[in-house]
């Protein structure tokens, strides 16, 4: 039978209140739901209570660990800077844990060799895209100073950043990822926008102060 699946979101500020037994649940406290907006429970009134938590990071064992376990609870958490839940680890039962373990430990050396294989891959895959990159901010903003498309394209696209190159968009190579890019990079070598902050202004006043600039920038290198 295939293990049942179900999020759990660590609440942020919101006054939530559990369906089933009608008490508060205070911020940064599970809540189980089917997404952010639905009625959910508390965790103690969830099925999961005295389920062990699997944190993220090790593909196979949360992988195995799921297959053996009879449900699976994701563990989501408000990440305030890039305002979204991200995934930070699942519960399961312990005795999946365990089988897990032991399945991970006996094909460990197998499992490195091919880990290595795919590494080498990603990383021809990301210069390959970078370079990509690259040359459509090149043919966009043909008249940007020398090579600083390189610089621009590994800055956006830099692993596990977060910034445009990373997004689904980006890897398209879609014009408005581009922009933001090249923006992002203006804005941070080409201005006063670093040296601003810790004078009494918000980041919106510095921004509002340096759009001109930045357009100006913009243009030229078009």
């Amino acid at each position: 039978m295939a293990t049942i699946s179900q999020n759990i979101f660590l609440t942020k500020k919101e006054k939530l209140k559990c369906f089933s037994c009608g008490k508060s649940i205070a911020p940064g406290k599970s809540f189980v739901a089917k997404s952010e907006n639905h009625k959910g429970t508390c965790f103690n009134c969830s099925p999961f209570e005295g389920y062990v938590m699997l944190p993220s990071g090790d593909a196979a064992m949360t992988r195995r660990s799921k297959k053996y376990s009879t449900l699976c609870g994701v563990v989501l958490a408000w990440n305030q800077r890039r305002k979204r839940y991200e995934r930070r680890g699942q519960l399961v039962e312990e005795e999946a844990i365990k089988k897990a373990r032991l399945e991970c430990i006996a094909d460990q050396a197998n499992r490195d060799v091919k880990n290595k294989k795919a590494a080498i891959v990603r990383d021809k895959k990301d210069r390959e895209y970078i370079i990509a990159f690259a040359n459509a901010i090149r043919f966009r903003y043909s008249n940007c100073p020398k090579d600083r498309e390189y610089e621009i394209a590994k800055h956006a696209c830099q692993k596990y950043s977060g910034r445009v190159g990373r997004t689904a968009d980006a890897k398209k190579i879609d014009t408005k990822m581009i922009d933001l890019a090249v923006e992002a990079h203006i804005r941070h070598a080409e201005t006063t926008y670093d040296h601003q902050f810790g004078k009494g202004k918000l980041k919106k006043e510095i921004r509002a102060d340096i759009r001109s600039d930045i357009d100006y920038i913009l243009n030229t290198w078009r």
